[in-house]
């Protein structure tokens, strides 16, 4: 029976194209025929139009890369249209579902989108300029002078749904959601309860999802279902489900989505996608959250989504925006692994030594290596349960495998992009990543364009391809391309400094996990009508920000971890032990920037701390929605804490006033009634990070006169008495209790 394809036009195509096609659509005639009526427009055409809309939204029973296809024929035709003929943008959004009910102008619903208005011109003029994104691939679209390249461009191009805006409309979420269940092994799990705190902040972030990609979380989320990767698992950036090389994650690119949904964790890509180890392969010990390899405990992704919402709660009160960081939306526990094809039962998983085979003795001392520990940290109320399922059983109580679905993250995490934007990037993602033995220039080239796309938002691509290293050179000498990296270079350099400023204003830290270059990402998206690019934190199973139960603020302990934050930010600077690879030295990797620009990034760096230190401190004192995560005391105390650095930076540079300053704080702490053991934890922090502060003395300076005269005066306002402990420092997912 003939399809509307087979009808558009025959297949009349220089065989040079005919060939991509054969090629890349296995010989199917529909591919050539439709393309053969495409090159045939050079202006929109509304019958054409009509004709592939049909094979883009499915109702034509085509295959999913020819809808693919389609679509993107379909936004090419979209910017032939002159802007001012309103009557066939109206029939194109009515189809696409985005027009108001009385059709005088945009559904609300686009605003969720990007887009800033529903006022019909303002729409169309961003609409268009959305399209234009890829401006450099339909401008080599020329009739039947389209050479082959351009065509495979074209066609590889349409098998990264993600990259075109029209997708969303032409594509329901429930045959996008069909699609990736068929890249996934599944099995089953039980929806886990979030903290509050954790609950508010996914319910707050649900709400800002457009509804496209709010029922497509819904559909993959309401069953609890359990998802792993498998050797149906694309590794390739901009699949549709992306597991990412070097990563135990799965990533969801939903169809014209700037947005992106995170699987935490999706099993290990080997024999067995779950096990215990206490050890890496050096032999050096595992932090706690990381002994159950390819899984997440539960506690470790509670505490990280608690920890992400306080932060974030915080973060609009001081600064009135989101804060850049991830966050979960849902949690299932494991009651099944897949194994074989089959389901097994988890503790059966870890139990049964048929499952494991050889490698079931070893699996087993390290889990009770394993025990032993969380035993010693988290107590071992289970330990006189007996035998090898109760091993197993101890072992699943303390780390009680889940996974988590989030959003705000990215796959183009900064240390990966560092490597891939450099001269032998194409060598590392195609031969050691994705374990070919070649690659052809063609695909060197779309996997440069793609990288470009997310680090610059828009660019405009060099007219030609030698190799990856003069093609990146030549990208980043073009003006306007030169120009969008600066900016981008600068913005996510202050937002790096926006973020640290927070946090050491909060008495927080991170040990460095929410710095690292694996655990920071860049992400391009379509915000307020244009496209930009954002540096986003993920993974936060060490933030810890102190909690309304904490009365004082201990620094020596806080700003010994703030040193490992400050080490994978800026390389450690002043100290013996360098970072290899700062999250500022990947920055400026990516982004090519010269040696005077790179010298202005500690300059962007500090100003944005400086700014957001001060706002949140501001916000400490005097915003409520701020201050109810804090007890009154600890507030006082910080307040306290910049008086007595900002008395030192003030006498430091003078030898004689310094060796005698430690009776001022001495005596002034006394005054409030603070504990010897706290004005003892002060001075040790002065002492062991004076460098610190004196890199940062713009936090603590100017502060006002009357506190600078505070810390001398002989009287003093009496205040309440602390003696509450500070939190022990851990490695792992969860913090040890107050002592």
């Amino acid at each position: 029976m003939a399809t509307q394809i087979e009808q558009l036009a025959p297949p009349r195509l220089p065989a040079r194209l005919r060939r991509v096609l054969e090629a890349r659509f296995g010989g199917d005639l529909r591919a050539t025929c439709l393309f053969a009526e495409f090159l045939s427009r050079e202006e929109y055409d509304r019958d054409f139009v009509t004709k592939i809309l049909a094979v883009s939204e499915g109702s034509a029973g085509d295959s999913w890369n020819i809808r693919l296809f389609a679509t993107l024929m379909l936004a090419n035709q979209c910017r032939y249209l002159d802007p001012a003929n309103e009557e066939e943008f109206k029939f194109l959004f009515r189809k696409f579902g985005i027009l108001s009910p009385d059709g005088k102008g945009m559904d609300n619903g686009v605003l969720a989108e990007g887009y800033t208005s529903t006022d019909f011109k303002v729409f169309i003029a961003q609409f268009l300029g959305n399209l234009n994104r890829l401006e450099r691939i339909y401008r080599t679209i020329r009739g039947r002078l389209t050479t082959p390249r351009a065509l495979d461009q074209f066609v590889c191009l349409s098998r990264e749904p993600c990259k075109f805006s029209l997708a969303r409309y032409l594509f329901t979420p429930a045959e996008v959601v069909d699609r990736l269940l068929d890249q996934l092994k599944q099995s089953s799990g039980v929806r886990g309860p979030m903290t509050s705190e954790g609950e508010r902040e996914a319910q707050h972030c649900l709400s800002k999802l457009a509804s496209y990609e709010k029922e497509i979380f819904r559909l993959l989320a309401d069953s609890a279902r359990v998802y792993w990767a498998c050797e149906r698992t694309s590794p390739e950036i901009n699949s549709m489900v992306e597991n990412p090389n070097g990563t135990i994650v799965c990533v969801v690119k939903p169809p014209g989505s700037p947005l992106e949904f995170e699987i935490k964790r999706t099993g290990l890509r080997a024999a067995y996608p779950l096990t215990a180890s206490f050890t890496d392969r050096n032999g050096e010990p595992l932090p706690p959250s990381h002994r159950l390899q390819g899984g997440s405990s539960t506690a470790s992704l509670r505490w990280e989504s608690t920890q992400a919402a306080v932060l974030s709660d915080i973060y609009r009160s001081v600064h009135g925006t989101d804060a850049p960081v991830s966050k979960l939306l849902t949690l299932a526990t494991f009651r099944t692994v897949p194994f074989k094809d089959e389901e097994v039962h988890l503790i059966d998983y870890f139990t049964d030594p048929d499952v494991f085979g050889d490698s079931y003795k070893n699996m087993r001392e390290h889990m009770e290596r394993c025990v032993s520990d969380f035993d010693l940290l988290y107590g071992d109320e289970l330990a006189e349960v007996p035998g090898e399922f109760g091993l197993t059983g101890r072992f699943i109580a303390h780390a009680l495998p889940c996974q988590g679905i989030l959003t705000q993250t990215s796959s183009c995490r900064i240390d990966r992009l560092a490597t891939y934007l450099a001269p032998a990037g194409a060598d590392e993602y195609f031969i050691r990543g994705l374990k070919r033995a070649s690659y052809t220039k063609q695909e060197a080239q779309h996997f440069a364009d793609a990288l470009l796309d997310e680090v610059l938002g828009v660019y405009i691509a060099p007219t030609t391809y030698r190799n990856h290293a003069q093609y990146l050179r030549a990208a980043f000498a073009i003006p306007e391309n030169r120009n969008r990296a600066d900016r981008f270079h600068a913005l996510t350099t202050a937002e790096l400094g926006r973020y640290w400023g927070t946090i050491l204003a909060l008495g927080a830290y991170s040990l460095g996990e929410s710095f690292v270059g694996r655990n920071l990402g860049l992400k391009s998206s379509f915000e307020a009508g244009e496209w930009t690019v954002r540096l986003l934190f993920m993974d936060h199973d060490n933030l810890r920000i102190p909690d309304n139960g904490e009365t004082s603020f201990w620094p020596y302990s806080a700003f010994r971890a703030s040193v490992v934050d400050e080490g994978y930010i800026c390389a450690n600077p002043g100290r013996p032990l360098q970072i290899d690879g700062s999250s500022l030295w990947y920055l400026e990797e990516i982004y090519h920037v010269n040696a005077e620009t790179g010298l202005k990034c500690k300059e962007y760096l500090c100003r944005a701390m400086e700014n957001a230190y001060k706002q949140t401190r501001r916000g400490m004192d005097t915003n409520r929605k701020v201050q109810r995560f804090f007890s009154k005391s600890y507030i006082r105390h910080m307040h306290d804490w910049d008086v007595v650095v900002a008395d030192y930076l003030t006498n430091c540079g003078d030898p004689k006033k310094i060796n005698t300053w430690k009776h001022r704080p001495e005596a002034y702490l006394s005054r409030m009634h603070y504990k010897k053991e706290i004005i003892d934890d002060y001075l040790l922090a002065i002492a062991k990070h004076y460098d610190v502060f004196t890199r940062y003395s713009f936090l603590y300076l100017p502060v006002q006169a009357d506190a600078r005269k505070a810390i001398s005066r002989e009287d003093g306002q009496r205040r309440p008495s602390t003696n509450a402990r500070p939190a022990k420092i851990t490695s792992g997912g969860r913090p040890c209790a107050s002592t």
